[in-house]
């Protein structure tokens, strides 16, 4: 099929050979490598219509800037449309081949509408896009060294595809992607991941078989009744962050067994979105192999009725939590912090369905104990010190 579109330059040359229209003079071309490569790296932040503006540039500050000059560092932010991906693809490929291997590379792939507005097929007719898009320019991918991909359901080999042509990946962030109904199980290899961040996927279990060089893993709203993740052979994995929203049918399970292969964790993020806690609390003694090297502990939206006693147990387990711990709308730490160098105090967070509420019912909702004057700031201090052996008061702050 012939792309009407087309860009502008064989727009440019088309009328320029039929004697219709004088061609133009490209003033982008003619523009300082430093002025065309800051150019470049503006343009992540297209909209939909700018889209093909955004291939364009790429393809002209691609093609015709100085090779004397090195480039380093290649950023494009760009929706999933099939014309404008080819144009893309295309110049970055040349470029890789023109420049040998680019320090950093990175493509941000959007796609037009919001998740809640796409139906299955889209979600399909998406995947089947971007893997179109993969095939068509494997040099470019091969390059690759960060990748964001959003709202795409793949086959069953795709995602493993994904990692094996994508060899200098290190930053890979899925949004709501998965496969069809038939795959519940994920498995993650590569040799080069340093950071991966999955949202919303559609799987039972993902199970990180090899990523010997992954440090950071962010995993956020999952499906599974059970344990969302398998730890294989994740030996660097020190930061680690998870956020869901646990349903009825969803199991408490324990730290001790779930992290049992990686002993490394020094940053620990877990958000309840102030629903049903997700983490049982246990001995301890159980804990603490799992938490010995645990330095930053941040628990977040903790749900109401959460006392005291569920956030000891973690506490009594990081004997190397120096740190610091964050617990919104919780003003309780304890004896066996003795090590923290920050305790950091927050405000209730409200979302914006809440203003529509009866006044009579938001007061008993939305009623925060987050001390606001400094009087009662200090005796909030001064309880936390006096009565759980804190050394100094200078540690805690108070944060809306």
């Amino acid at each position: 099929m012939k792309n009407k579109k087309g860009s502008r330059r064989n727009r440019n040359k088309s009328a320029a050979s039929t004697g219709s229209l004088p061609l133009p003079v490209d003033r982008l071309t003619k523009l300082p490598d430093d002025v065309l490569l800051n150019i470049l790296d503006r343009l992540n932040t297209p909209d939909v219509l700018a889209n093909s503006a955004v291939a364009d540039a790429t393809d002209n500050v691609l093609s015709f800037r100085s090779q004397d000059v090195p480039l380093h560092r290649l950023s494009i932010c760009f929706y999933l449309k099939y014309y404008d991906c080819l144009t893309i693809g295309k110049a970055v490929s040349q470029a890789m081949a023109t420049y040998n291997q680019i320090d950093s590379v990175e493509f941000i792939i959007l796609t037009e509408l919001q998740p809640e507005c796409y139906t299955v097929d889209d979600f399909r007719r998406n995947g089947k896009q971007f893997m179109t898009f993969l095939g068509s320019y494997l040099d470019a991918f091969a390059g690759l060294t960060q990748l964001f991909i959003q709202n795409l359901r793949l086959a069953e080999a795709d995602i493993p595809n994904i990692l094996s042509t994508c060899k200098r990946l290190q930053y890979l962030r899925m949004s709501v992607c998965d496969s069809e109904d038939s795959v519940l199980q994920l498995q993650l290899e590569h040799p080069r991941l340093v950071e991966l961040d999955i949202y919303d996927a559609g799987f039972h279990l993902v199970d990180l078989k090899s990523l010997p060089n992954l440090k950071r893993l962010v995993f956020g709203m999952w499906v599974s009744p059970g344990e969302p993740l398998s730890f294989g052979n994740v030996p660097m994995l020190s930061s680690l962050s998870l956020n869901n929203v646990s349903a009825g049918y969803q199991e408490v399970f324990r730290l001790s067994h779930f992290l049992a292969n990686v002993p490394n964790i020094s940053n620990l993020h877990l958000s309840f979105a102030s629903e049903k806690i997700w983490v049982k609390p246990e001995c301890p003694k159980l804990l603490a192999p799992v938490l010995q090297k645990l330095r930053v502990l941040n628990l977040d939206r903790l749900p109401e009725g959460c006392d005291i006693a569920w956030t000891r147990f973690f506490l009594e387990a990081a004997p190397n939590l120096k740190m610091s711990i964050t617990v919104w709308d919780h003003w309780c730490m304890m004896e066996a912090a003795v090590n923290l160098v920050r305790i950091s105090l927050y405000d209730r967070r409200f979302s914006d369905c809440c203003s529509d509420l009866d006044p009579k019912i938001k007061i008993k909702v939305a009623l925060s104990r987050f001390p606001r004057t400094i009087k009662q700031q200090e005796l909030v201090r001064r309880k936390i010190t006096e009565g759980f052996g804190i050394a100094s008061s200078d540690i805690i702050r108070f944060r809306s």
